[in-house]
């Protein structure tokens, strides 16, 4: 209250020019003038300065009043501005988090459009029983297990489908499996061109049925693991009639009851198989099974592959059909409890057994190599000038099987390209006196 009566007499007496304003203060200050002495009428304190000489005492105390409030004012903006500059940035945190968000969403939902890229269906957990088709994408957050009381749905008994092509499932090292007393037959069904990344298999089959993957009409599976299914590993199929390409890479089948891979394609199918960087290791029969029925063409690529370990056969292929393979890189077929590689061919099959790379069929328990099957046949084996075809140490058993026994139903072709028996064993044979090849022999052992 003192201090608006002073304010307002203030302005009554001061004169209307700035001469005693705050600014014409501002300008005085510092100058060598003398100052004068308080006036009667106001009532100062002797350790306040004294005011200019010519000026109002009462203009001087509004001047300090006038500071003050812009000090207040000053200080009063800090804080409001400070507030709002932290409500400010928060905001622009939430609002960019927002857009990002936003952003995220727009993309994931862009996915699959104008062919450019499948859709992600990771967003609730998957079941056995889930099916993949078109140009979308499942990538598995976590391992997929089929209860004992979930059972199939459909007569395909598969946990998951993926169907189509550019249909893809990564499971990004995910387990799919089933529980023992399950009834699911296959883990992964792929068909139509899908593809399988990343995946761990295993438990899957119901009594002598059924297997880890099962590609028909062509797919891809590639990165995965295979293990401890009830029957077999991976099993590929050809429809009657289809033409399709199937594709096995860099994959590991092992401890399966049956065989690693096991192919048969229908009467009248056309089928193309590569298998690169594979490992069939220790099932419980054969290694590799590729099973041509008649009118049936297969067209076999592999590379860079080993079967060993296996109960029976490291590979067997049983034709009535047309057979094309090759053999590139290595191929390594060892210590498997039968032959190391079998080809049965029947009554008008045909064929070529290209071998570009290096064949190793070492210490199997019976044949390393055995041609067999009717006379009426014509499958040549034909080793590259740059290729070679070892076997050495079969007979595990010595019971006179050979490191390469043919019964009438192949012939050999290419020239210092095989490697077999031992001195004083040629390591070949033939109860109906079929075509040999001429082998160098194996090389000793630092312990033979």
């Amino acid at each position: 209250m003192t201090l608006l009566k002073l304010f307002n007499a203030s302005n009554a007496n001061s004169p209307k020019d700035d001469a005693g304003g705050f600014n014409s203060q501002l300008e005085n200050k510092g100058r060598d003038q003398p100052p004068s002495p308080p006036k009667d009428d106001v009532d100062f304190d002797s350790t306040e300065a004294a005011t200019p000489q010519g000026k109002s005492s009462v203009s001087f105390l509004r001047s300090k009043v006038s500071l003050a409030c812009l000090w207040i004012l000053f200080f009063a903006l800090l804080v409001v501005g400070g507030v709002g500059i932290f409500q400010y940035n928060s905001a622009s945190a939430s609002a960019v988090g927002h857009i990002q968000q936003q952003e995220t969403l727009i993309v994931a939902n862009n996915r699959g459009k104008a062919g450019k890229e499948p859709s992600l269906l990771c967003d609730s957990p998957i079941k056995c029983g889930h099916t993949v088709t078109g140009k979308d994408k499942l990538s598995l957050l976590e391992d997929v297990v089929c209860t004992d009381t979930e059972g199939p749905d459909d007569e395909d008994d598969c946990a998951i489908t993926i169907s189509g092509e550019g249909a893809e499932l990564d499971c990004n090292g995910f387990m799919i499996s089933q529980e023992t007393s399950g009834s699911w037959k296959y883990g992964i069904c792929v068909s139509d061109g899908a593809k399988a990344v990343k995946c761990p298999v295993q438990r899957f089959g119901v009594g002598y049925e059924g297997a880890g993957i099962r590609v028909e009409d062509g797919g891809e599976v590639e990165d995965s693991e295979v293990m401890f299914n009830i029957h077999n590993g991976i099993e590929v199929g050809g429809s009657q009639g289809s033409t399709a390409t199937t594709k096995i890479s860099d994959t590991f089948i092992h401890d399966n009851g049956s065989d690693g891979i096991r192919f048969k394609g229908e009467t009248g199918s056309e089928s193309s198989i590569q298998i690169e960087g594979v490992r069939t290791i220790n099932n419980g029969e054969t290694g590799m099974v590729f099973i041509v029925l008649a009118d049936t063409t297969m067209i076999l690529r592999v590379k860079d592959s080993e079967t060993s370990y296996n109960k029976v056969a490291g590979f067997l292929s049983s034709s009535f059909g047309s057979i094309d393979f090759e053999l590139e890189g290595f191929f390594n077929s060892r210590y498997n409890g039968g032959t190391g590689m079998s080809f049965y061919n029947y009554n008008l099959s045909e064929g070529e057994i290209k071998v570009k790379g290096v064949v190793n069929l070492y210490k199997n328990k019976y044949h390393g190599l055995f041609m067999g099957g009717t006379v009426n046949v014509n499958v040549n084996v034909v080793v590259d000038k740059r290729g070679a075809l070892n076997s050495c140490s079969n007979d595990q058993v010595g019971n006179g099987f050979k490191d390469i026994f043919n019964d009438g139903s192949g012939t050999f072709s290419g020239e210092d390209g095989y490697t077999c028996g031992a001195e004083g064993n040629s390591g070949t044979g033939s109860s109906t006196g079929a075509d040999l090849p001429d082998c160098e022999y194996c090389p000793s052992c630092p312990s033979e």
